[in-house]
């Protein structure tokens, strides 16, 4: 079965999970997030792939995730240096492997993606560091991040439907694939079905020989081919020649039975 490919949206709903948690209140978890509004000089506006916000007024946290799904594209990128300074603590998401610690500078963190389990391993912890609340990316996220329309972890309708899309045909290899292997487990289940059937029919079938066997004299609990085999090969019955075998045997001792009265 083909290995799936991995986007990015996989990446960050496991993100997502990693910010829920039941002892206290979950944290706020949003993607595509900007560090303003989006009328701004070119190169000024950022953009975290995904941004988590501790719900605490004592030790507030603003962890923002930069998500690569292609090695070409993190070689690439030279905008994610500027999104630290919107965030305490700064980490990037990618398949297991894409990018190595000792690409990132020590306070960035890693985390890894297993596409065959559907989750994600911390590589490297990121180290915190105090930052001044970004009031403009508050002021956007505000006016911007809570449409009831809006689709979380895709930045646009065309990204989530060709998803969508993607997951659809997933699942339709997946069903081939279970059909097929069910099919090949109800062919083995037949063949074994049928070999016992033929071992309940020998068994029955030898039953039957031995009875016959014992009928004509052929008593035999073990090597019955050899003690069969031996039977046939004589035309007198064995029952026979063991009754013959104890007249001679009798006559034998009749005969000395004879020469001891005379002797005497």
């Amino acid at each position: 079965m083909a290995t799936q490919k991995v986007r990015s949206d996989m990446i960050l709903r496991q993100l997502q999970k990693r910010h829920l948690n039941k002892a206290r209140l979950d944290d706020v978890f949003l993607t595509e997030v900007k560090n303003g509004q989006s009328y701004v000089p070119r190169g000024e506006l950022l953009i975290l792939d995904a941004l988590a916000i501790k719900k605490s007024w004592a030790n507030p946290c603003f962890t923002g995730y930069e998500v690569k799904v292609d090695r070409g594209d993190f070689m690439r990128d030279q905008k994610w240096p500027g999104y630290m300074q919107y965030c305490h603590e700064f980490y990037f998401a990618c398949p297991k492997d894409l990018i190595s610690p000792d690409e990132l500078p020590k306070e960035v963190g890693l985390i890894y993606y297993n596409p065959e389990k559907d989750c994600i391993t911390t590589k490297r912890k990121a180290l915190y560091r105090p930052v001044e609340i970004p009031s403009k990316m508050l002021m956007y996220i505000l006016m911007s991040k809570f449409d009831s329309d809006r689709h979380p972890f895709f930045s646009t309708d065309r990204e989530y439907f060709k998803a969508l899309q993607m997951d659809k045909a997933d699942r339709k290899k997946l069903g081939y694939y279970v059909a097929k292997k069910t099919q090949d487990y109800i062919e083995e289940l037949t063949t074994e079905k049928r070999k016992l059937k033929k071992m309940e029919e020998d068994s029955s079938e030898l039953a039957k020989i031995k009875k016959v066997m014992h009928s004509h004299g052929i008593n035999a609990y073990w090597n019955i081919a050899e003690s069969l085999d031996k039977a046939l090969g004589t035309s007198v019955p064995p029952d026979i020649i063991t009754k013959v075998e104890r007249m001679g045997e009798l006559a034998t001792e009749i005969n000395k039975l004879i020469q001891v009265k005379q002797v005497g």
